[in-house]
């Protein structure tokens, strides 16, 4: 182990040891969301876009909070949590892909964010959470550089009107091997979807270069 790594290990021990982690809910140590308040946490029920799904409702005050904590304050061990929760939620949804995949990989991609954006937070939040969903199965494989933002755009959720969320993300992903795409299936993962407008997106440029099928999952909507 490098000195570097030694220096990190030991900063984060101490962290923990001072400010120990507990539940956003319950406030349970030793884990940013138990499984408890999981189960308890109210599920989607709004309709998303054909081929995007969601396991909880963002109206959720805890939902919200702990979205925000892995995006904004650096709580990276919810990106682990969450993946997890996306695997257990859809796995009839997974197992109807390994069907359409005949024994081929599943490719997954989280939604990417800006160069500019993924350097001032330091990472990709969806990032964090499809890294915890592929471990699930060797079936699933992770392709983080795939698809990639061709342009900055403003952050949907400064956007409230769904018109012009379409409008700001409209043509600003592109593909890295656009060969690679064809026949595949493919699972996109994001933190929130609110109009759809995103994975739509992606959806559409996946399908476009003659993907076999591709699923949508969101944390919440």
């Amino acid at each position: 182990m490098k000195v570097k790594d030694i220096l990190i290990f030991l900063y984060k021990q101490i962290i923990n040891s001072l400010f120990p982690e507990k539940c956003i809910k319950c406030s349970k140590k030793d884990i940013l969301f138990c499984d408890k308040c999981i189960s308890e946490t109210k599920k989607a029920q709004r309709e998303t876009r054909e081929g995007i799904m969601s396991v909880f409702d963002y109206r959720d005050p805890y939902i919200r909070k702990a979205i925000w904590d892995l995006k904004y304050y650096n709580k990276k061990n919810l990106g682990s949590i969450f993946g997890d929760i996306l695997y257990e939620t859809f796995l009839e949804e997974i197992s109807d892909l390994r069907l359409y995949s005949l024994g081929e990989k599943i490719i997954v991609i989280p939604v990417p964010i800006s160069k500019k954006r993924n350097k001032g937070r330091g990472y990709n939040q969806s990032l964090a959470i499809a890294k915890s969903f592929v471990q699930k199965e060797n079936i699933f494989e992770l392709k983080n550089n795939l698809i990639f933002k061709n342009r900055e755009t403003i952050p949907q959720a400064r956007l409230k009107n769904k018109k012009d969320r379409l409008s700001n993300i409209k043509g600003a992903f592109d593909i890295k091997d656009r060969n690679f795409i064809k026949n595949k299936t493919f699972i996109i993962i994001d933190d929130v979807t609110t109009t759809g407008g995103t994975i739509t997106e992606i959806i559409k440029i996946l399908k476009k270069n003659k993907a076999k099928k591709v699923l949508g999952l969101t944390i919440a909507h």
